[in-house]
């Protein structure tokens, strides 16, 4: 037996495993539960199976016994022809019983499911777990609600915020576990960014390694910022993901790009030029900050100046979450979350 609740903690956490696989569409889980609360079908949204949304891949999987059934899912769903006939229309042929879903749809193309389906006779909730399926889903929902890709600063430090020793080396700051979650945080975005002074004194790859999430391949873009030339031969050039070149530092030339591209988020791995810009224009809606037990001193910080000049005006975040990351060389993860102004 599976109540309600549990159903719905279920179809979120299947909807992860559409990160980083579905823009410019949202992140969906569904679950499918028998009159007797038995799971009989689940799915999520991603573009493999012709980009099927999480509805009709719970549906398929349920065959006949969906007929009378209860659906379970993270979005309300979409009553909308796009590149899929509308999901209201699978669940109402499939014979399903009610429906309970979390968030509703913000986009004006894709709203007006749950009242399609309460036209045909299927009883509909909404609202279960909004707060915890809604943060799962925040990328996708931060677009809709302002237009831009939610974005993630990346940072790993020393203790005292060092990027780097005095002579400018940095690998690595931090252990092995924590490079392999920067991986894992990668494959969960649309693009990473960086800047042409990194590209030049680190040459790194900036691709996601050593992750399978149902043998998905994960190839998020690369975008390099800045007026300097990326040196022949660089690795963010080889042909293991795109690599587009802004030469400009202007943050709104990237958002331009984003828009055109459909990204629901984007990853920002800089030096401190960049990702200070960032902070400075707020255009930032978490950081991840890795941190070893580790002094280096110095003049490289992660941050530069931003133009705080008291502290009244300084940058506030929030704390989400913390997690160690290691067994015997053990790192800090800080998830920290932008303040809403």
């Amino acid at each position: 037996m599976v109540d309600i609740q549990t159903a719905m903690r279920r179809a979120d956490e299947i909807s992860k495993l559409g990160l980083g696989v579905t823009a410019p569409n949202p992140i969906v889980g569904a679950v499918i539960l028998s009159d007797s609360g038995e799971l009989i079908g689940e799915g999520f949204h991603h573009r493999e199976d012709g980009g099927k949304h999480a509805e009709v891949v719970a549906l398929q999987a349920a065959g006949a016994k969906a007929n009378g059934a209860t659906l379970v899912l993270t979005l309300e769903p979409c009553n909308h022809h796009g590149k899929t006939p509308p999901c209201t229309e699978a669940i109402i042929k499939a014979g399903i019983k009610k429906v309970v879903y979390s968030v509703s749809d913000l986009n004006p193309k894709a709203a007006g499911g749950a009242n399609r389906l309460r036209e045909a006779g299927i009883e509909v909730e909404s609202g279960l777990l909004e707060e915890e399926v809604s943060f799962t889903n925040r990328a996708w929902l931060t677009k809709i609600k302002s237009d831009r890709p939610y974005t993630t600063l990346k940072v790993a430090t020393t203790l005292d915020g060092k990027v780097a020793a005095s002579d400018g080396t940095s690998k690595w700051i931090t252990n092995e576990g924590a490079r392999k979650s920067v991986h894992e945080l990668r494959s969960e975005c649309d693009a990473i960014v960086t800047g042409t002074g990194t590209v030049i004194a680190d040459d790194p790859a900036m691709t996601v390694r050593g992750v399978e999430r149902r043998n998905f391949e994960f190839r998020p873009a690369r975008v390099v910022m800045g007026k300097r030339a990326i040196p022949a031969g660089s690795k963010i050039l080889d042909e293991s993901a795109t690599t587009i070149h802004l030469e400009s530092h202007s943050l709104s030339q990237l958002l331009e790009l984003a828009e055109e591209k459909g990204w629901n988020r984007i990853l920002v791995e800089a030096g401190p030029k960049l990702t200070s810009a960032f902070l400075k224009a707020e255009l930032f809606d978490e950081l991840f900050l890795y941190q070893a037990p580790t002094l280096l001193g110095g003049r490289f910080d992660f941050v530069g100046d931003f133009e705080v000049r008291n502290l009244s005006e300084r940058v506030d975040l929030n704390l989400h979450s913390t997690k160690i990351i290691g067994d015997y060389e053990k790192n800090l993860l800080l998830h920290l979350l932008a303040v809403s102004k």
